[in-house]
């Protein structure tokens, strides 16, 4: 008997020493609710935006001068006209070319961002379970890291709240305004 008891004290330490306290953070939902993210989702499409501006005028600049030279075709010589034609598909091949770059530059440019936010949300989650003495925190999401989890063990709220309110306050004077406008357009909805 006294054997039994000692045992069970000996296996009540133990499991007791080997708690670990575990969470999990919706990674998606995450994604969807961090203000840096959907700043950042505002300026790619800033810069979309200008990107297509730009090269519609291009094109239009561009359809124009062919107009002129299929205006002026009739009125100069065959080897001309011939020159003129090439010289323009050149010029045209070099403006898709451009536009195809200038996409790229833009798309490895946002990679780029996107890849800096989630470097900085791992860094916050790390500091997070430091400081509440997390042993884990996992990541859940639509591929089926975390098939089951208790909700009292969901963190996304409390994850997105305190990066959203480090990032409020490490946000320039223009970023807090453009956060202020998201949130506006986002209540809105």
């Amino acid at each position: 008997m006294k054997n039994i008891v000692i045992a069970l004290v000996t296996l009540i330490a133990l499991s007791s020493c080997t708690q670990q306290k575990i969470g999990y953070v919706d990674s998606i939902e995450l994604m969807k609710a961090y203000k840096a993210v959907k700043a950042l989702e505002k300026e790619i499409e800033e810069d979309q935006n200008t990107l297509q501006v730009t090269y519609q005028q291009i094109a239009m600049a561009f359809e124009k001068e062919v107009q002129e030279f299929q205006a002026k075709s009739k009125t100069i010589s065959r080897k001309k006209g011939e020159e003129r034609y090439q010289e323009l598909m050149l010029k045209q091949q070099q403006i898709q070319q451009s536009q195809q770059n200038e996409s790229q530059k833009l798309q490895n440019e946002s990679q780029e961002k996107m890849n800096e936010i989630i470097e900085d949300v791992k860094d916050f989650v790390e500091e997070y379970a430091k400081a509440n003495s997390y042993t884990f925190i996992l990541g859940s999401n639509d591929s089926g890291n975390v098939l089951y989890g208790d909700s009292k063990m969901d963190l996304t709220e409390t994850i997105v709240s305190a990066l959203n309110k480090e990032y409020k306050n490490s946000a320039q004077p223009e970023e807090i305004k453009e956060a202020k406008e998201i949130e506006k357009t986002l209540k809105e909805e």
